[in-house]
């Protein structure tokens, strides 16, 4: 593998509404793109967006590692595929928004060169995967007009921000569970909000009102794993690591301490679809279910997420509703929403490097 060019184009997107959870207000987030031409004139484009908070990761931050040390690296010589993945991984410390750009762009370069699609690169097909919509923290009654809304489009399954304080949470959440129909599944996620013994106490609750919950999502601080095995240890419900589940490794430290029950990949947090597959590989020896989600995103970055989860078989849920919240953005070819689901759909025609990605 020779690469011949690469380029990088940021964009803006603004939101449709505020996304609130306990850890932040997002009202719009900036894209970074990165184009990669190989000397055979492939040509694959990946995606990446700045999440501080999580990944301590900065727009300029991203420019300046893709710039520097990553792309240095993947030009200095040439090299074959897996050799490419890993040398992103290895460039430099963190950074791994970046590198899931790179990453990216690399895998859809890499499948236009041997003529396959991602799908087929990555071994799987298209098939629908049942989404969930986010319904933003709020107040009660505004947070149930999110979930209707949500629910009239075709979700039957809906993620909860939660994170202010015990008492409030669970009035929202008994008055959603009151307000919705039946069958609709909860997904709640408090975003690192709780101590452990208030985890437990809440989830308890939960688990007494009978409120259809799937799991728990990273209820404690992401480096208390002691804390997160508490919790998993004290209630029924399942818990599921987010935060804590960054890398490979810290993948492997949530497997050995037993502190989940579930894993959630996220392409930007563990360096792109490479590492995301040995994150699901890892847990599937441990008996461990996935589930792919994303940040703040837009649908190129998503996309790859979602042929992801097509073709491996321990990702068996999908949380991948970011593009749904963008405004304007112009959507990838590859990603389609319909009803509650999303597909990965390879188009006819392969992509092209584009002009200019800010018109």
């Amino acid at each position: 593998m020779n690469i011949r060019t690469f380029s990088i184009h940021e964009q803006t997107y603004a939101l449709k509404e505020p996304f609130v959870t306990a850890l932040r207000t997002v009202t719009e987030i900036e894209v970074i793109h990165v184009i990669i031409t190989l000397e055979s004139g492939a040509i694959g484009r990946g995606s990446a967006a700045p999440t501080f908070p999580i990944t301590g990761e900065s727009k300029e931050s991203m420019i300046a590692a893709i710039n520097g040390p990553i792309m240095t690296a993947l030009m200095a010589r040439s090299m074959s595929f897996q050799e490419a993945l890993q040398t992103v991984q290895n460039s430099c410390a963190g950074n791994t928004s970046a590198k899931a750009a790179v990453d990216i762009a690399l895998h859809h370069a890499y499948a236009q060169s041997l003529g396959i699609s991602l799908l087929q690169l990555l071994g799987g097909a298209s098939i629908p995967l049942e989404n969930d919509m986010t319904v933003s923290l709020d107040e009660k009654i505004a947070m149930e007009q999110q979930m209707l809304r949500h629910l009239n489009h075709g979700f039957q399954t809906v993620k909860i921000k939660v994170g202010t304080n015990g008492v409030e949470d669970l009035e929202r959440i008994l008055h959603l569970s009151h307000s919705a129909e039946k069958g609709v599944i909860f997904r709640i996620d408090a975003n690192q909000a709780w101590s452990p013994k208030e985890a437990v106490q809440f989830i308890r609750q939960l688990e007494a009102q009978a409120v259809p919950v799937q799991f728990v999502e990273q209820p404690v601080k992401a480096h208390d794993l002691e804390g997160l095995r508490y919790v998993r240890d004290h209630v029924a419900t399942p818990i599921m690591a987010d935060e804590s589940c960054t890398t490979r490794t810290a993948a492997l430290r949530i497997i050995q301490a037993q502190a989940a029950d579930m894993l959630n990949i996220k392409l930007m947090k563990c360096g792109g679809l490479n590492e995301a597959r040995v994150i699901a590989d890892l847990a599937q020896a441990a008996d461990l279910p996935c589930m792919i989600g994303s940040m703040m995103e837009s649908s190129w970055s998503v996309a790859a997420a979602a042929a992801l989860a097509s073709t491996h078989p321990n990702i068996t849920m999908v949380d991948l509703d970011a593009p749904l919240w963008l405004m304007e953005e112009p959507p990838s070819p590859h990603l389609l929403y319909e009803k509650g689901t999303v597909f990965y759909h390879e188009p006819s025609s392969p992509v092209k490097a584009p002009s200019s990605l800010n018109n």
